[in-house]
């Protein structure tokens, strides 16, 4: 008893002398640097929630079993070897932590800003014009205002500039008849929304920008309640690609089923003439509603195929250029050889500059190049239909190059440039949920992809007496696309 309580204490002596070395307090110091990490980073992943629960259990015992392992070595008396070994796993494993860190961080950043149920201020843009002969400015505004009875929001515009200059109203219900009292000086000022003043030019041709001056302009802003009813389980999501003249150039219902783990994707065709929800049985394209709110285009489909719409998500396909530029350009592959009709040119209907050839195949399109290929349709035989495709290659070769390495070398600034192409009212749950059930069932997800068709004619537009081309749906695609998306939703 007595030689094995001395050997105790000689034991716990040594160990002692151990720990207060200065070498064994500086080696262990990064053990607590490493534990700490480690420790903020299971952390940071927990507050993620991106990944299955068996996913963040396996990295945690793994993170944890290569600190513990680390340190064992580093402390292994009088080993020089295995000491260096666990020095370096060590230092590999506090450099991953923080990396871990720093996009796990970013991530959540990313996900809780840009995918949130809150109220969403839609802004609607309005030009006062005057003509260019009259040499007038913003301070001359005053007296009888010629509007259009049809326009979006016209109370509060009128009242926004009513609040700052003294005006009367003079509405008209046809935008020709509302340009011929400017022309005709029956009315000095004009107030106009701006998507159907970038449209009325390329339509009426009788009209020229060059005759009139964009006096003053004022924008609109108008609350949509946040969604409180969140749908988890089943749900349909409209995407929609504006242009900047807020015209929706793109549209489509996303529908998706997380207990079946099938997916919809249903294209509509931008000239699509259709009921207007909210207009009293008016037809229009389905590329103008945007212009009258932001959920007409989403309430108008919900009454097309005879479903409900959860959530939206607006593209702004401005933002698409500088998205796509930063990804270093994307991959394109065209099933037709041809020129486009649309000039490389952003912000503008004026098609005169350079065109675009692109050939039949692959090849690399830069950000401008991009838009001008999304909003091609008259250079195929199958217009619309043609460009809802295309567009489709666009989005998924986006999303490839999204999960490059060089998007993962800049994954702050790329999340950062991604935020601003579009607005969303999709709550993070939604987001995250779809995440980890595809990391966890990837295999078992079903993508079908669908679009309805019509026939090519020219009707009413713009809730106005002018008249364009226009698709007019074929009923037998609608019932179709409208039955598959019951059936993905049952």
């Amino acid at each position: 008893m007595g030689l094995n309580s001395k050997e105790e204490k000689r034991r716990k002596k040594s160990f002692t002398r151990i720990i207060k070395h200065k070498a064994f307090r500086k080696r262990n110091i990064f053990s607590v640097v490493s534990i700490v990490l480690t420790i903020i980073l299971i952390i940071f992943l927990s507050i993620m929630d991106i990944l299955p629960l068996k996913y963040n259990l396996l990295i945690s015992l793994t993170l944890i079993v290569i600190d513990l392992i680390s340190i064992l070595l580093i402390n292994v008396h009088r080993k020089i070897v295995l000491k260096i070994i666990g020095t370096l796993i060590m230092i590999l494993s506090i450099v991953g932590s923080v990396f871990g860190i720093y996009y796990a961080n970013s991530t959540n950043k990313f996900i809780s800003k840009s995918f949130v149920s809150k109220d969403i201020y839609t802004k609607n843009t309005y030009y006062v014009l005057a003509k260019k002969s009259a040499n007038l400015t913003k301070n001359d505004i005053s007296g009888s205002v010629a509007t259009y009875k049809e326009t979006t929001n016209l109370d509060k515009a009128i009242k926004k500039l009513n609040d700052k200059y003294k005006i009367s109203e003079q509405q008209y219900t046809d935008i020709g008849e509302m340009f011929n009292s400017l022309n005709s000086d029956t009315n000095k000022f004009m107030l106009i929304e701006k998507s159907s003043y970038e449209i009325v030019f390329s339509i009426d041709t009788t009209l020229s920008k060059d005759d009139y001056d964009v006096i003053l302009e004022l924008d609109v802003f108008t609350k949509k309640k946040a969604n409180t009813n969140i749908s988890t389980d089943k749900f349909n999501i409209f995407i929609g690609g504006t242009d900047f003249a807020g015209l929706m150039d793109f549209n489509m219902i996303v529908s998706v089923n997380m207990k079946t783990h099938q997916t919809v994707l249903t294209s509509i065709p931008r000239d699509y003439y259709i009921e207007v929800a909210g207009k009293d049985g008016r037809y229009d394209k389905l590329s103008f509603m945007n212009a009258y709110g932001a959920d007409v285009n989403k309430e108008s489909l919900e009454k097309l195929f005879g479903t409900t719409i959860d959530y939206s998500l607006t593209i702004n396909t401005d933002s698409l250029v500088t998205v796509v530029d930063h990804l270093g350009g994307i991959e394109f592959c065209s099933d037709y050889d041809f020129t486009t009709t649309h000039a490389l040119v952003n912000n503008t209907y004026n098609d005169a500059g350079r065109k675009l050839h692109v050939r039949k195949g692959c090849q690399q399109l830069n950000g401008i190049e991009t838009l001008t290929v999304a909003r091609e349709r008259n250079a195929f035989p199958g217009r619309d239909r043609v460009r809802q495709e295309n567009c489709q290659k666009i989005i998924l070769s986006i999303f490839k190059k999204l999960v490059s390495t060089d998007t993962i070398l800049h994954y702050n600034e790329t999340l950062n440039t991604l935020g601003s192409l579009y607005d969303t009212d999709i709550p993070k749950e939604i987001i995250t949920d779809i995440v980890k059930d595809i990391l966890s069932n990837g295999n078992n997800w079903n993508i079908q992809t669908q679009s309805v068709d019509g026939v090519d004619g020219h009707d009413k537009v713009h809730l106005s007496n002018m008249v364009d081309w226009v698709m007019y749906p074929n009923e037998e695609t609608v019932t179709a696309a409208s039955n598959t998306i019951q059936e993905t939703l049952k």
